[in-house]
Protein backbone atom coordinates (compact mmCIF):
# COMPACT_ATOMS: atom_id res chain seq x y z
CA UNK A 1 0.00 0.00 0.00
CA UNK A 2 1.07 3.40 -0.62
CA UNK A 3 2.15 5.59 2.12
CA UNK A 4 1.64 8.84 0.11
CA UNK A 5 -2.51 7.37 0.98
CA UNK A 6 -2.30 7.17 5.16
CA UNK A 7 -1.96 10.90 5.78
CA UNK A 8 -4.14 11.85 2.76
CA UNK A 9 -7.22 9.61 4.12
CA UNK A 10 -8.00 11.65 6.90
CA UNK A 11 -7.15 14.51 5.49
CA UNK A 12 -9.59 14.61 3.00
CA UNK A 13 -12.41 13.11 4.80
CA UNK A 14 -11.79 16.16 7.33
CA UNK A 15 -12.60 18.54 4.45
CA UNK A 16 -16.13 16.58 3.51
CA UNK A 17 -17.33 15.98 7.32
CA UNK A 18 -18.17 19.63 7.56
CA UNK A 19 -20.41 19.17 4.59
CA UNK A 20 -22.04 15.61 5.03
CA UNK A 21 -22.64 16.85 8.74
CA UNK A 22 -25.04 20.00 8.01
CA UNK A 23 -26.69 18.06 4.93
CA UNK A 24 -27.35 15.43 7.56
CA UNK A 25 -28.54 18.51 9.75
CA UNK A 26 -25.75 17.68 12.61
CA UNK A 27 -26.65 14.14 13.36
CA UNK A 28 -24.37 13.39 15.85
CA UNK A 29 -24.81 9.05 15.27
CA UNK A 30 -23.61 10.01 11.85
CA UNK A 31 -21.03 12.00 12.73
CA UNK A 32 -19.57 9.94 15.59
CA UNK A 33 -19.50 6.93 13.25
CA UNK A 34 -17.96 9.06 10.30
CA UNK A 35 -14.74 9.69 12.07
CA UNK A 36 -14.78 5.84 13.66
CA UNK A 37 -14.44 4.42 10.40
CA UNK A 38 -11.90 7.19 9.43
CA UNK A 39 -9.62 6.63 11.75
CA UNK A 40 -10.07 2.57 11.40
CA UNK A 41 -9.31 2.61 8.28
CA UNK A 42 -6.04 4.95 8.52
CA UNK A 43 -5.29 2.62 11.62
CA UNK A 44 -5.72 -0.83 9.49
CA UNK A 45 -3.30 0.87 6.80
CA UNK A 46 -1.06 2.14 8.64
CA UNK A 47 -0.34 -2.15 9.79
CA UNK A 48 0.23 -2.62 6.10
CA UNK A 49 2.94 0.32 6.00
CA UNK A 50 4.56 -0.97 8.95
CA UNK A 51 4.59 -4.91 7.73
CA UNK A 52 6.33 -3.28 4.61
CA UNK A 53 8.72 -1.34 6.72
CA UNK A 54 9.89 -4.10 8.37
CA UNK A 55 9.56 -6.49 5.61
CA UNK A 56 12.33 -4.38 3.65
CA UNK A 57 16.38 -3.83 4.50
CA UNK A 58 16.41 -0.44 3.30
CA UNK A 59 13.78 2.84 3.76
CA UNK A 60 11.02 2.51 1.37
CA UNK A 61 10.26 5.84 -1.38
CA UNK A 62 7.32 7.18 -2.42
CA UNK A 63 6.96 9.92 -4.86
CA UNK A 64 4.98 12.09 -5.23
CA UNK A 65 3.34 12.71 -8.85
CA UNK A 66 6.13 10.71 -10.00
CA UNK A 67 8.10 14.25 -9.55
CA UNK A 68 12.12 12.96 -8.26
CA UNK A 69 13.76 14.48 -5.99
CA UNK A 70 15.12 17.30 -4.96
CA UNK A 71 12.46 18.75 -7.56
CA UNK A 72 9.40 16.66 -6.25
CA UNK A 73 8.73 15.39 -2.54
CA UNK A 74 9.05 11.80 -1.11
CA UNK A 75 7.91 10.53 1.73
CA UNK A 76 11.01 8.18 2.66
CA UNK A 77 9.95 5.87 5.63
CA UNK A 78 12.12 3.91 7.63
CA UNK A 79 11.25 1.66 10.62
CA UNK A 80 11.42 4.48 13.20
CA UNK A 81 8.69 6.48 11.29
CA UNK A 82 6.33 3.79 10.22
CA UNK A 83 6.66 2.71 14.43
CA UNK A 84 5.84 6.26 15.11
CA UNK A 85 3.03 6.60 12.42
CA UNK A 86 1.61 3.14 13.64
CA UNK A 87 1.23 4.35 17.37
CA UNK A 88 -0.38 7.57 16.14
CA UNK A 89 -3.40 5.86 14.01
CA UNK A 90 -3.71 3.51 16.91
CA UNK A 91 -4.05 5.79 19.08
CA UNK A 92 -6.18 8.01 17.33
CA UNK A 93 -8.87 5.41 16.67
CA UNK A 94 -9.03 3.93 20.27
CA UNK A 95 -8.95 7.92 21.86
CA UNK A 96 -12.16 8.37 18.86
CA UNK A 97 -14.12 5.38 20.04
CA UNK A 98 -13.74 7.31 24.21
CA UNK A 99 -14.52 10.52 22.39
CA UNK A 100 -17.77 9.75 21.37
CA UNK A 101 -18.83 9.72 25.25
CA UNK A 102 -16.99 12.05 26.61
CA UNK A 103 -18.93 14.38 24.28
CA UNK A 104 -22.21 12.71 23.99
CA UNK A 105 -23.61 16.04 25.88
CA UNK A 106 -21.36 18.48 23.83
CA UNK A 107 -22.59 20.36 20.38
CA UNK A 108 -20.22 21.35 17.71
CA UNK A 109 -18.82 17.60 17.70
CA UNK A 110 -18.53 17.99 13.52
CA UNK A 111 -16.12 20.76 14.05
CA UNK A 112 -14.13 18.51 16.47
CA UNK A 113 -13.84 15.80 14.79
CA UNK A 114 -12.72 17.71 11.65
CA UNK A 115 -10.01 19.15 13.58
CA UNK A 116 -9.34 15.55 14.68
CA UNK A 117 -8.76 13.69 11.74
CA UNK A 118 -6.51 17.03 10.19
CA UNK A 119 -4.33 16.40 13.37
CA UNK A 120 -4.12 12.91 12.29
CA UNK A 121 -3.08 13.32 8.77
CA UNK A 122 -0.54 16.32 10.39
CA UNK A 123 0.87 13.59 12.44
CA UNK A 124 1.37 11.28 10.10
CA UNK A 125 2.45 13.28 7.65
CA UNK A 126 5.31 14.18 9.80
CA UNK A 127 6.82 10.95 10.78
CA UNK A 128 6.82 9.51 6.87
CA UNK A 129 7.91 12.42 4.94
CA UNK A 130 11.74 12.51 3.28
CA UNK A 131 11.31 16.25 2.83
CA UNK A 132 12.22 19.29 5.23
CA UNK A 133 9.92 21.57 3.44
CA UNK A 134 6.86 18.87 3.76
CA UNK A 135 7.58 18.42 7.58
CA UNK A 136 7.27 21.92 7.88
CA UNK A 137 3.57 22.27 6.34
CA UNK A 138 2.57 19.03 8.26
CA UNK A 139 4.02 20.61 11.30
CA UNK A 140 1.72 23.63 10.54
CA UNK A 141 -0.93 21.39 9.68
CA UNK A 142 -0.95 19.75 12.94
CA UNK A 143 -0.33 23.01 14.24
CA UNK A 144 -3.69 24.65 13.41
CA UNK A 145 -5.77 22.17 14.19
CA UNK A 146 -4.84 21.46 17.78
CA UNK A 147 -5.47 25.31 18.55
CA UNK A 148 -9.07 24.74 17.27
CA UNK A 149 -8.96 22.02 19.44
CA UNK A 150 -7.35 22.90 22.65
CA UNK A 151 -10.15 26.09 22.56
CA UNK A 152 -12.88 23.45 21.66
CA UNK A 153 -14.79 24.71 25.00
CA UNK A 154 -15.02 28.12 23.84
CA UNK A 155 -17.98 29.10 26.41
CA UNK A 156 -15.06 29.01 28.68
CA UNK A 157 -12.06 31.65 29.04
CA UNK A 158 -9.22 30.10 29.73
CA UNK A 159 -9.13 27.36 26.76
CA UNK A 160 -9.13 30.24 24.66
CA UNK A 161 -6.51 32.08 26.28
CA UNK A 162 -4.30 28.68 26.69
CA UNK A 163 -4.97 28.61 22.76
CA UNK A 164 -4.09 31.49 21.60
CA UNK A 165 -0.67 31.95 23.89
CA UNK A 166 -0.44 28.13 22.19
CA UNK A 167 -0.79 29.65 18.58
CA UNK A 168 1.65 32.34 19.18
CA UNK A 169 4.24 30.36 20.84
CA UNK A 170 4.08 27.54 18.23
CA UNK A 171 4.21 29.95 15.64
CA UNK A 172 7.22 31.40 16.83
CA UNK A 173 8.51 27.83 16.41
CA UNK A 174 7.63 27.26 13.04
CA UNK A 175 8.88 30.76 12.06
CA UNK A 176 12.46 29.56 13.64
CA UNK A 177 11.75 26.47 11.73
CA UNK A 178 10.89 28.17 8.01
CA UNK A 179 14.34 30.71 8.75
CA UNK A 180 16.06 27.54 8.85
CA UNK A 181 14.81 25.88 5.33
CA UNK A 182 16.14 29.29 3.87
CA UNK A 183 19.18 28.39 5.36
CA UNK A 184 19.69 25.31 4.16
CA UNK A 185 18.63 25.82 0.97
CA UNK A 186 20.65 28.75 0.29
CA UNK A 187 23.68 26.60 0.99
CA UNK A 188 22.92 22.52 0.21
CA UNK A 189 20.64 24.02 -2.65
CA UNK A 190 17.85 20.96 -1.29
CA UNK A 191 15.70 20.34 1.41
CA UNK A 192 15.49 16.65 0.88
CA UNK A 193 16.36 14.77 4.30
CA UNK A 194 18.26 12.37 1.61
CA UNK A 195 19.94 14.84 -0.45
CA UNK A 196 21.13 17.15 2.45
CA UNK A 197 22.75 14.28 4.43
CA UNK A 198 24.55 13.64 0.68
CA UNK A 199 25.81 17.20 0.09
CA UNK A 200 27.28 16.82 4.03
CA UNK A 201 29.20 14.03 3.07
CA UNK A 202 30.24 15.56 -0.32
CA UNK A 203 28.35 12.52 -2.33
CA UNK A 204 26.58 13.30 -5.62
CA UNK A 205 22.51 13.74 -5.80
CA UNK A 206 20.62 13.90 -9.02
CA UNK A 207 20.06 17.40 -10.19
CA UNK A 208 20.60 19.81 -7.19
CA UNK A 209 24.39 21.21 -5.88
CA UNK A 210 25.91 22.49 -3.04
CA UNK A 211 27.37 26.04 -2.64
CA UNK A 212 28.84 28.25 -0.44
CA UNK A 213 30.42 27.61 2.81
CA UNK A 214 28.35 24.49 4.34
CA UNK A 215 29.77 24.52 7.87
CA UNK A 216 28.52 28.60 8.73
CA UNK A 217 25.19 27.36 6.88
CA UNK A 218 24.70 24.15 8.68
CA UNK A 219 25.80 25.40 12.16
CA UNK A 220 23.28 28.95 11.81
CA UNK A 221 20.49 26.04 10.35
CA UNK A 222 20.76 24.02 13.39
CA UNK A 223 20.35 26.74 16.29
CA UNK A 224 17.22 27.94 14.38
CA UNK A 225 16.05 23.95 14.35
CA UNK A 226 17.05 23.64 17.55
CA UNK A 227 15.08 26.65 18.74
CA UNK A 228 12.02 25.49 16.74
CA UNK A 229 11.66 21.77 18.14
CA UNK A 230 12.67 22.38 21.67
CA UNK A 231 9.62 24.74 21.62
CA UNK A 232 7.57 22.35 19.92
CA UNK A 233 8.61 19.74 22.19
CA UNK A 234 8.18 21.97 25.29
CA UNK A 235 11.64 22.07 26.11
CA UNK A 236 12.53 24.33 28.72
CA UNK A 237 12.94 27.15 28.63
CA UNK A 238 10.43 26.97 26.16
CA UNK A 239 8.05 24.94 28.14
CA UNK A 240 5.56 27.12 29.80
CA UNK A 241 2.74 26.91 26.87
CA UNK A 242 2.47 23.64 27.12
CA UNK A 243 0.69 23.13 30.75
CA UNK A 244 -2.21 25.52 30.15
CA UNK A 245 -2.95 23.83 26.44
CA UNK A 246 -2.79 20.79 27.70
CA UNK A 247 -4.74 20.91 30.50
CA UNK A 248 -7.58 22.63 28.64
CA UNK A 249 -8.42 21.06 25.79
CA UNK A 250 -10.98 18.38 26.18
CA UNK A 251 -9.13 14.89 28.13
CA UNK A 252 -9.46 12.94 24.82
CA UNK A 253 -7.24 16.15 23.38
CA UNK A 254 -4.72 16.11 26.40
CA UNK A 255 -4.18 12.08 25.53
CA UNK A 256 -3.66 13.19 22.32
CA UNK A 257 -1.74 16.24 22.74
CA UNK A 258 0.78 14.60 25.43
CA UNK A 259 1.04 11.13 23.64
CA UNK A 260 1.70 12.04 19.98
CA UNK A 261 2.07 15.81 19.33
CA UNK A 262 5.26 16.46 21.41
CA UNK A 263 6.82 13.74 19.63
CA UNK A 264 7.40 15.91 16.66
CA UNK A 265 9.29 18.16 18.16
CA UNK A 266 11.55 15.05 19.61
CA UNK A 267 11.36 13.20 16.43
CA UNK A 268 12.10 16.51 14.20
CA UNK A 269 15.57 17.48 16.36
CA UNK A 270 16.13 13.27 16.23
CA UNK A 271 16.41 13.10 12.50
CA UNK A 272 18.40 16.25 11.67
CA UNK A 273 20.82 15.37 14.43
CA UNK A 274 20.97 11.81 12.91
CA UNK A 275 21.28 12.54 9.39
CA UNK A 276 24.28 14.69 10.07
CA UNK A 277 26.40 12.90 13.23
CA UNK A 278 29.54 11.39 11.65
CA UNK A 279 30.75 14.09 9.70
CA UNK A 280 33.75 15.39 10.67
CA UNK A 281 33.42 18.89 9.47
CA UNK A 282 29.96 19.44 11.10
CA UNK A 283 31.25 17.17 14.47
CA UNK A 284 31.66 20.58 16.59
CA UNK A 285 28.13 21.84 15.22
CA UNK A 286 26.58 18.88 16.41
CA UNK A 287 28.36 18.54 19.68
CA UNK A 288 27.11 21.91 20.63
CA UNK A 289 23.69 21.64 19.77
CA UNK A 290 23.96 17.66 21.45
CA UNK A 291 25.55 19.45 24.36
CA UNK A 292 22.62 22.05 24.76
CA UNK A 293 19.85 19.44 24.22
CA UNK A 294 21.57 17.26 27.29
CA UNK A 295 20.97 20.23 29.70
CA UNK A 296 18.11 21.52 28.83
CA UNK A 297 16.68 18.19 28.70
CA UNK A 298 18.26 17.54 32.37
CA UNK A 299 16.57 21.12 33.77
CA UNK A 300 13.43 20.16 31.98
CA UNK A 301 13.49 16.71 33.82
CA UNK A 302 14.04 18.16 36.96
CA UNK A 303 12.04 21.26 37.02
CA UNK A 304 9.37 19.44 35.62
CA UNK A 305 9.23 17.21 38.19
CA UNK A 306 9.29 19.60 41.38
CA UNK A 307 6.19 20.94 39.29
CA UNK A 308 4.31 17.96 39.23
CA UNK A 309 3.97 18.15 43.24
CA UNK A 310 3.23 21.81 43.52
CA UNK A 311 -0.10 21.92 41.81
CA UNK A 312 -3.61 20.17 43.02
CA UNK A 313 -4.62 20.04 39.53
CA UNK A 314 -5.01 16.81 37.88
CA UNK A 315 -4.11 17.83 34.10
CA UNK A 316 -1.55 20.08 35.27
CA UNK A 317 0.31 17.31 36.98
CA UNK A 318 0.01 14.92 34.03
CA UNK A 319 0.76 17.97 31.93
CA UNK A 320 3.91 18.70 33.88
CA UNK A 321 4.82 14.47 33.52
CA UNK A 322 4.85 15.33 29.69
CA UNK A 323 8.16 17.86 29.92
CA UNK A 324 9.01 15.49 31.98
CA UNK A 325 9.39 12.65 29.35
CA UNK A 326 10.22 15.24 26.98
CA UNK A 327 13.36 15.97 29.30
CA UNK A 328 14.75 12.93 29.03
CA UNK A 329 14.12 11.96 25.28
CA UNK A 330 15.97 15.36 24.97
CA UNK A 331 18.65 14.03 26.64
CA UNK A 332 18.98 10.90 24.82
CA UNK A 333 18.80 12.17 21.66
CA UNK A 334 21.78 14.75 22.68
CA UNK A 335 23.93 11.60 23.51
CA UNK A 336 24.00 10.16 19.71
CA UNK A 337 24.88 6.88 20.82
CA UNK A 338 23.38 3.69 19.48
CA UNK A 339 22.21 3.14 22.91
CA UNK A 340 20.45 6.74 22.77
CA UNK A 341 18.75 6.30 20.06
CA UNK A 342 17.64 2.53 21.00
CA UNK A 343 15.99 4.79 24.20
CA UNK A 344 14.71 7.33 21.70
CA UNK A 345 12.68 4.51 20.02
CA UNK A 346 11.59 2.53 22.77
CA UNK A 347 10.43 5.10 24.90
CA UNK A 348 8.72 7.50 22.46
CA UNK A 349 6.62 4.13 21.89
CA UNK A 350 6.04 3.49 25.89
CA UNK A 351 5.33 7.07 26.44
CA UNK A 352 2.96 7.71 24.31
CA UNK A 353 0.80 4.74 25.48
CA UNK A 354 1.11 5.40 29.04
CA UNK A 355 0.30 9.12 29.06
CA UNK A 356 -2.18 8.30 26.69
CA UNK A 357 -3.78 6.08 29.95
CA UNK A 358 -3.42 8.47 32.30
CA UNK A 359 -5.03 11.75 30.59
CA UNK A 360 -7.91 9.28 29.94
CA UNK A 361 -8.43 7.97 32.95
CA UNK A 362 -8.09 11.42 34.35
CA UNK A 363 -10.58 12.18 32.16
CA UNK A 364 -13.18 9.92 33.43
CA UNK A 365 -13.27 11.32 36.68
CA UNK A 366 -13.93 14.90 35.56
CA UNK A 367 -16.11 13.71 33.31
CA UNK A 368 -17.69 12.44 36.09
CA UNK A 369 -17.16 14.34 38.80
CA UNK A 370 -17.26 17.99 36.70
CA UNK A 371 -13.49 19.03 38.48
CA UNK A 372 -10.25 18.79 37.98
CA UNK A 373 -9.07 19.70 41.79
CA UNK A 374 -7.60 17.09 44.06
CA UNK A 375 -10.23 18.00 46.70
CA UNK A 376 -12.86 17.96 44.50
CA UNK A 377 -12.14 14.16 43.27
CA UNK A 378 -11.05 12.72 46.98
CA UNK A 379 -13.09 9.09 47.93
CA UNK A 380 -13.79 9.02 44.04
CA UNK A 381 -11.83 6.32 43.06
CA UNK A 382 -13.47 3.87 45.33
CA UNK A 383 -16.96 4.24 43.47
CA UNK A 384 -15.26 4.26 40.41
CA UNK A 385 -12.59 0.76 40.79
CA UNK A 386 -11.84 0.15 37.45
CA UNK A 387 -10.52 3.43 36.32
CA UNK A 388 -8.39 3.50 39.37
CA UNK A 389 -7.12 0.22 38.59
CA UNK A 390 -5.86 1.76 35.10
CA UNK A 391 -4.77 5.12 36.43
CA UNK A 392 -2.74 3.48 38.98
CA UNK A 393 -0.90 1.37 35.98
CA UNK A 394 -0.83 4.30 33.92
CA UNK A 395 1.55 6.17 36.90
CA UNK A 396 3.16 3.33 37.76
CA UNK A 397 4.53 3.16 34.68
CA UNK A 398 5.37 6.35 33.52
CA UNK A 399 7.24 6.30 36.92
CA UNK A 400 9.42 3.28 35.55
CA UNK A 401 8.47 0.12 37.67
CA UNK A 402 8.10 -3.46 37.00
CA UNK A 403 6.59 -5.41 35.46
CA UNK A 404 5.55 -2.13 32.99
CA UNK A 405 6.43 -0.54 29.77
CA UNK A 406 8.25 2.14 30.76
CA UNK A 407 10.11 0.38 33.08
CA UNK A 408 12.26 -1.48 30.79
CA UNK A 409 12.60 1.93 27.85
CA UNK A 410 13.90 3.72 31.26
CA UNK A 411 16.21 1.04 31.74
CA UNK A 412 17.37 1.59 28.09
CA UNK A 413 17.80 5.03 29.37
CA UNK A 414 19.73 4.63 32.85
CA UNK A 415 22.54 2.28 30.80
CA UNK A 416 22.87 5.03 27.81
CA UNK A 417 23.22 8.09 30.42
CA UNK A 418 25.42 6.06 32.25
CA UNK A 419 27.54 5.64 28.93
CA UNK A 420 27.97 9.66 29.23
CA UNK A 421 27.74 10.79 33.15
CA UNK A 422 26.27 9.32 36.17
CA UNK A 423 24.71 13.17 36.91
CA UNK A 424 22.07 11.81 34.15
CA UNK A 425 21.58 9.24 36.16
CA UNK A 426 21.14 10.78 39.11
CA UNK A 427 18.80 13.61 37.12
CA UNK A 428 17.08 10.19 36.21
CA UNK A 429 16.67 9.00 39.09
CA UNK A 430 15.66 12.24 41.39
CA UNK A 431 12.99 12.96 38.76
CA UNK A 432 11.38 9.58 38.73
CA UNK A 433 11.52 10.31 42.84
CA UNK A 434 9.64 13.47 42.78
CA UNK A 435 7.27 12.34 39.92
CA UNK A 436 6.45 9.26 42.13
CA UNK A 437 5.60 11.34 44.95
CA UNK A 438 3.19 13.56 43.27
CA UNK A 439 1.20 10.07 41.51
CA UNK A 440 0.89 8.79 45.11
CA UNK A 441 -0.45 12.06 46.27
CA UNK A 442 -3.14 11.30 43.10
CA UNK A 443 -3.99 8.28 44.73
CA UNK A 444 -4.20 9.38 47.88
CA UNK A 445 -6.93 11.41 47.35
CA UNK A 446 -8.63 9.09 45.14
CA UNK A 447 -8.51 6.28 47.19
CA UNK A 448 -7.54 6.88 50.83
CA UNK A 449 -8.43 10.08 51.75
CA UNK A 450 -11.56 9.87 53.90
CA UNK A 451 -14.15 12.80 52.62
CA UNK A 452 -17.48 13.42 52.85
CA UNK A 453 -17.83 13.33 48.87
CA UNK A 454 -21.32 12.24 48.06
CA UNK A 455 -20.92 12.91 44.50
CA UNK A 456 -22.79 10.50 41.88
CA UNK A 457 -20.54 8.77 39.55
CA UNK A 458 -20.41 5.83 37.12
CA UNK A 459 -17.96 4.20 34.89
CA UNK A 460 -18.93 4.79 31.78
CA UNK A 461 -18.30 1.31 29.80
CA UNK A 462 -17.29 2.44 26.71
CA UNK A 463 -14.38 5.13 28.31
CA UNK A 464 -13.38 2.13 30.62
CA UNK A 465 -12.91 0.04 28.02
CA UNK A 466 -10.08 1.65 26.45
CA UNK A 467 -8.57 2.10 29.67
CA UNK A 468 -8.38 -1.31 30.01
CA UNK A 469 -6.97 -1.98 26.57
CA UNK A 470 -4.88 0.91 27.00
CA UNK A 471 -3.46 -0.79 31.17
CA UNK A 472 -3.09 -3.99 29.43
CA UNK A 473 -1.04 -2.85 26.21
CA UNK A 474 1.26 -1.27 29.17
CA UNK A 475 1.76 -4.38 31.15
CA UNK A 476 2.11 -6.61 27.43
CA UNK A 477 4.77 -4.66 26.41
CA UNK A 478 6.89 -4.54 29.73
CA UNK A 479 6.29 -8.22 30.06
CA UNK A 480 7.23 -9.08 26.54
CA UNK A 481 10.15 -6.23 26.37
CA UNK A 482 12.89 -8.71 25.32
CA UNK A 483 11.03 -9.95 22.21
CA UNK A 484 9.48 -6.64 21.38
CA UNK A 485 13.12 -5.05 22.02
CA UNK A 486 14.86 -7.75 19.61
CA UNK A 487 12.18 -7.63 16.52
CA UNK A 488 10.40 -4.41 16.53
CA UNK A 489 12.91 -1.96 18.37
CA UNK A 490 16.34 -2.85 17.94
CA UNK A 491 15.93 -3.11 14.11
CA UNK A 492 14.32 0.62 14.01
CA UNK A 493 17.35 1.59 15.52
CA UNK A 494 19.59 0.29 13.72
CA UNK A 495 17.68 1.75 10.40
CA UNK A 496 17.24 4.82 12.36
CA UNK A 497 21.43 5.78 12.13
CA UNK A 498 22.06 4.10 9.14
CA UNK A 499 22.12 7.14 7.42
CA UNK A 500 24.12 5.76 4.22
CA UNK A 501 21.35 3.27 3.30
CA UNK A 502 18.66 6.10 3.98
CA UNK A 503 20.43 8.05 1.33
CA UNK A 504 21.26 5.06 -0.81
CA UNK A 505 17.81 3.88 -1.00
CA UNK A 506 16.70 7.33 -2.26
CA UNK A 507 19.14 7.66 -4.75
CA UNK A 508 18.36 4.14 -6.15
CA UNK A 509 14.64 4.97 -6.56
CA UNK A 510 15.23 8.48 -8.23
CA UNK A 511 17.67 7.80 -10.39
CA UNK A 512 21.07 8.63 -9.21
CA UNK A 513 24.49 6.34 -9.10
Amino acid sequence: MDALILPTIPMAFAFALPVLSQLLKGNKKFVNAYAMIVTGLTFVLSLDVFRAAYSSEKPLIYTFGGWKTPIGIIYEVDKFGALLALTTSFLMFIITFYSIRYLEHETGVEWYYTLYLGLEAGLLGIFLTGDAFNLFVMLEVTAVAAYGLVMFYTEEGYPAYSGVRYAIISSIGTTFYFLALGVLYYGFGTVNFADLAAKARGYPFPVSEAAGNLLTVFALAMALITRAFTIKSAIMPNHFWLPGAHSSAPSPISAVLSGLVVNAGIYGLARFIWLFTGISEFENAVRVVSTVLIGLGAVSALLASLAMTAHDDVKRIVAYSTILHMGYLAMAVGLRTELGTKAVVFHMLNHSLGKALLFLAVGVFIHEAGSRKLQDLAGLGKKMPLTTVSLAIATISLVGLPPTNVFFSKLVLYYAYLEKSVALVVVLVLSSVFALVSYMKMLYWLWIKKTENNTEVKEPKSMVAVLLLLAVLCLAIGILSPLIIEKVIDPATVQALDVEGYIQAAINVLGGK
